[in-house]
């Protein structure tokens, strides 16, 4: 178990998956065959192996879906960083274009207008 990358999260998925087999195999022998609470209890007792051994086999599972994934994730937050990098030169390149262009309408070449005021109005 602790051979993962993250044996922390392996042990939280491992204690969720045998909280889950444990109570499927609960409500299956109470509901659905009948039996009473005590009985599902001891076939829980006399099944602990077996429902540890599936959440075991369940935990190998995930952790083989992670590594398989985990080139993908990498692979797409790459591709969000490229993105969010290219929008930022893409704006800025906008802005410098549009900031030219409306110099050149307005024909002057300085930063500063005639008309404007010296003191902005309140």
């Amino acid at each position: 178990m602790f051979t993962v990358r993250d044996a922390e999260n392996a042990m939280i998925v491992f204690v969720i998956f045998a909280l889950f087999v444990l109570v499927g195999v609960f409500l299956h022998e109470f509901v659905f065959k009948s039996n009473s609470f005590v009985d599902s209890l001891y076939t829980i007792a006399d099944n602990i192996s077996k429902i540890l051994s599936a959440a075991t086999l369940l935990t190998i599972f995930e952790e083989g879906f992670d590594i398989m994934f985990a080139r993908f994730r990498a692979a797409r937050a790459r591709d969000k960083k490229l993105k969010a990098k290219a929008l930022a030169d893409a704006r800025s390149e906008g802005y410098a274009e549009g900031y030219a262009a409306a110099k050149a309408e307005n024909g002057n070449s300085s930063n500063k207008s005639s008309k404007s005021p010296k003191k902005p109005s309140k």
